[in-house]
């Protein structure tokens, strides 16, 4: 007798055969098709008579490798259910769209003989899709994270939920030995405080911590936090960077620094007592006469070591002060170029009478500078061109007044300055490899301190057949004329 069923349950399977992505067929024990509903016809893009009394292999070829042994395991007894499979529902092609599909396989009996078995597909590729979309914008952000900082990590409230493992390997611990744990056991105790007011007040810009390894080491480290979605729940993700090469750098280098200071601020003034000294008894030598040739001639080289130590002192302490104050100070007074420009000059043409050194001047050279600082400049830049250049060879210092300032070039005919050596060349303890042994390599870095104290810029040219030129722009009037 067949049985009966209720209009109710009659709608409900009626509807359930016609469920849009739902597909319900039956086959028999050679697991061909005896029924298939309307909804998997659609499913599938094929009509019915496509499927009667025909396998899965002829009628879902793209489906068949992983569909038959789920067959087989119901035609046998056993109820298989939410079973993924994917693959071409159809025809096979190799342009086809691959499906995803849930599947449930039911053995079907009647009187106690295996009849076959039911089957209930159900499409499901839009979300598998969506979740493979997802999954793959989650690894491309993580792969971004990775090259972008040393590791990240995602914390609710300061507890840890994620790890990445390069940071995890940062910290010297497995990744899951980490998540669950409160961020505090990661950071040093001094910088505690710090991170806790960081969290609770959900700061998003850059700052710096000291981390705790697992083997309790420290590290430098700068972290910036901002929030995402995770689990359907804000969290922070913080990205982390090690610093601490950059720390011990940055400190070995204030450190240096700080010594050298020191070093040269008692060296520059200490020594100034005995050399004036020095200077007073090669001084009274000189004037009271009596000595013999070669005492003469001792007493004068005396004379111009001193002079030359004087002079590296007085770098030194310009150094100091330039390192310690922010550059060298300058009293600007009322100055005429021409007049310092003949000194200078002079004073080298004495102290070398067989070089040529040549002055020119052009324009209005008046202004507002530091007389003895402009002088100690073009002492600097002319002593530089006079080393640098062959005896035979001419100097030329040029000074030319235009409306807005003044600038003065000194140029020898030596050999060019190697390339690589130019941009260091105005920097402090640098000094070339054609350089004397003479000087402590302050001399050009002290020029371009007097020249940046007056608001000006100096800069070099330098070539073959050109030979080198070192030109500085001042302003008329200096800063605080």
């Amino acid at each position: 007798m067949a049985p009966s069923f209720s209009e109710e349950a009659q709608q409900c399977f009626g509807a359930l055969l016609h469920a849009s992505g739902l597909g319900l067929a039956f086959l028999d024990r050679e697991l061909r098709f005896r029924f298939v509903s309307t909804a998997l016809m659609t499913l599938s893009g094929l009509p019915g008579s496509a499927y009667e009394g025909r396998t899965t292999g002829e009628v879902w070829p793209g489906l068949t490798k992983e569909l038959t042994p789920l067959l087989q395991r119901a035609l046998a007894g056993e109820q298989v259910s939410g079973a993924r499979v994917s693959g071409q529902l159809g025809s096979f092609a190799a342009n086809a769209h691959v499906r995803h599909f849930r599947l449930t396989v039911l053995p079907a009996s009647s009187g106690g003989l295996r009849t076959g078995v039911g089957v209930m597909l159900e499409d499901e590729t839009e979300r598998v899709e969506r979740e493979l979309a997802l999954r793959e914008s989650e690894e491309r952000l993580s792969g971004l994270v990775a090259v972008s900082c040393d590791g990240y990590f995602l914390h609710d409230a300061g507890l840890i939920l994620e790890v990445s493992r390069p940071l995890a390997n940062l910290f010297g611990s497995p990744p899951e030995e980490m998540v669950g744990q409160p961020l505090a056991r990661w950071v040093a105790p001094e910088s505690r405080e710090a991170v806790q007011r960081a969290v609770s007040r959900q700061v998003e810009s850059p700052y710096e911590l000291t981390g705790l390894r697992a083997d309790g080491k420290r590290l430098f480290l700068e972290v910036l936090g901002r929030p995402v979605e995770f689990c359907g729940r804000t969290v922070r993700m913080t990205a982390v960077w090690d610093i601490s090469a950059r720390k011990a750098s940055e400190e070995a280098a204030s450190r240096a620094d700080a010594f050298r200071e020191q070093l040269l601020g008692v060296v520059g003034h200490d020594l100034r007592t005995p050399l004036y000294a020095i200077q007073l008894s090669t001084g009274a030598l000189q004037r009271g006469g009596g000595l013999n040739e070669t005492q003469a001639r001792q007493v004068t080289h005396v004379a111009t070591a001193t002079r030359r130590m004087e002079r590296m002192i007085h770098e030194l302490l310009d150094f100091t002060r330039a390192r310690l104050a922010g550059g060298i100070p300058v009293k600007p007074v009322p100055l005429s170029l021409d007049k310092l420009l003949e000194r200078v000059v002079e004073e080298f043409q004495v102290s070398h009478p067989a070089r040529l050194i040549v002055s020119k001047v052009e324009g209005d050279v008046r202004g507002s500078w530091d007389e003895s600082r402009l002088g100690q400049l073009l002492d600097n830049l002319v002593g530089n061109a006079v080393q640098h250049s062959p005896e035979d060879t001419p100097v030329e210092v040029k000074a030319v007044g235009v409306p807005d300032g003044i600038t003065l070039t000194v140029r020898n005919e030596g050999p060019p300055v190697p390339l690589e050596e130019r941009a260091t060349l105005f920097e402090p303890f640098k000094r070339g490899k054609r350089a004397s042994g003479d000087g402590l390599g302050l001399g050009l870095y002290i020029a371009r301190q007097i020249v940046v104290a007056h608001g000006g810029r100096i800069s070099v040219e330098s070539g073959v057949g050109l030979g080198t030129r070192f030109i500085v722009w001042l302003p008329r009037h200096a800063p605080g004329s």
